[in-house]
């Protein structure tokens, strides 16, 4: 009977929490990105634009246990895509106004990046509500200083595979981690990308 009133008793806390959207930070390790290898930096000076819009845009995602969370991508992910092109080119701007020409020019800014990030996110536990798996798809495409696109590239990466124990503790953990490894697939494409090194 004590087992039973303990399974009714778990049941009933899933249903009265279902459907909650719990708030999460996918903010990247940013010593993980730094620890994560670089060619010689192309002597460029880059920006990288994102709306304010963008900047404080909420997401909701499918999490455990019928319940979802809730996450700001473009916030969370904007000081590991500065690592990121920091890594690459010489020098990064963050890009207020896209059609602002002055202060392109005033920075000698060959080319401005704009990322579109979509995530999923979804768990493999029905009684846990913290996401287990998790997918970051980070679109950038990069415009010269007549705005003409001169590269498109998208890369997607999924969260590692983490002990739900692990995710418990750190209820972002999936997220950083697909967050993560976008940034680095980001990179190596930058940094293999002949149209940068011409």
């Amino acid at each position: 009977m004590t087992s039973l009133k303990r399974f009714i008793f778990i049941l009933v806390l899933i249903v009265l929490c279902s459907g909650c959207a719990h708030q999460v930070d996918i903010a990247p390790n940013l010593t993980v990105l730094t620890n994560e290898n670089a060619s010689p930096k192309i002597d460029k000076a880059v920006g990288y634009y994102i709306s304010k819009e963008s900047r404080a845009l909420s997401v909701t995602t499918r999490a455990g246990g019928g319940d979802s969370v809730k996450y700001t991508p473009y916030a969370d992910l904007e000081p590991g895509l500065n690592l990121v092109l920091s890594k690459v080119f010489t020098a990064t701007y963050p890009v207020e106004d896209i059609n602002d020409q002055a202060f392109l020019q005033s920075k000698n800014i060959a080319w401005v990046f704009t990322p579109t990030i979509t995530t999923t996110s979804s768990s493999r536990n029905a009684f846990f509500w913290p996401p287990t798996d998790f997918s970051v798809t980070i679109n950038c495409i990069a415009t010269d200083n007549n705005q003409q696109q001169v590269w498109n590239n998208t890369v997607q990466a999924d969260g590692d595979l983490i002990a739900v124990k692990e995710i418990l503790k750190d209820h972002g953990l999936a997220g950083r981690s697909a967050a993560e490894n976008a940034l680095i697939k980001l990179q190596s494409e930058l940094v293999t990308s002949p149209v940068f090194r011409q």
